[in-house]
């Protein structure tokens, strides 16, 4: 049976929030293209691996790491997903929101592109 792209977004979500850098990296097709637009810049990336390794690499400072909320549907020939993490990096609290609209063919991430809020400061 081959994911739904709903699926795949889930999927993706709890591979970030369980910090799980191989569940991520099997979201994403051999050989996916990946632009992430986050406050230093853009990031861009060719491959499940060097995709995964960027997420992870986000997030791979966080104690605390929570999921407060998501989402994954299909928007007309899209992906999208959403999700909204708290976590301590620094020993400072924050939260993030990122937003994914991808492509998945074959029953995995061919395509995406991020958006990221930046970690805010959790008041």
């Amino acid at each position: 049976m081959t994911p739904t792209p709903g699926s795949i977004g889930d999927q993706v979500v709890a591979a970030i929030a369980a910090q799980d850098r191989d569940a991520l990296a099997r979201c994403f097709a051999p050989e996916c293209r990946f632009r992430a637009l986050i406050p230093d810049g853009l990031r861009e990336r060719e491959g499940r691996d060097p995709t995964a390794d960027l997420i992870t690499r986000w997030f791979a400072d966080t104690t605390d790491l929570q999921l407060l909320d998501s989402h994954a549907d299909e928007l007309a020939d899209r992906l999208h997903i959403w999700y909204r993490i708290t976590g301590v990096e620094n020993s400072e609290p924050y939260v993030v929101e990122q937003h994914l609209f991808g492509v998945v063919r074959d029953g995995a991430i061919a395509s995406a592109q991020l958006l990221c809020s930046g970690f805010r400061p959790q008041r």
